[in-house]
């Protein structure tokens, strides 16, 4: 495990990788969300999937 996080953090800086990692997130999540079930749900559920996905990266920088 801690030579998949050194790979993970080897990539980019941790500042940078939480915004591309909060990015794709948002996108994977709200836009399929936006067409399904409108606007204020992807706003709402793709920040929160971002928001997440990006604390699971904190953490495993963090640990490891």
């Amino acid at each position: 495990m801690r030579a998949f996080a050194n790979a993970v953090v080897s990539l980019a800086p941790p500042p940078l990788m939480v915004a591309i990692v909060f990015s794709i997130a948002y996108l994977v999540v709200g836009i399929p969300v936006h067409f399904t079930r409108g606007i204020a749900s992807r706003d709402v559920l793709g920040t929160l999937a971002g928001i997440f996905a990006s604390l699971v990266y904190i953490t495993l920088v963090v640990g490891f």
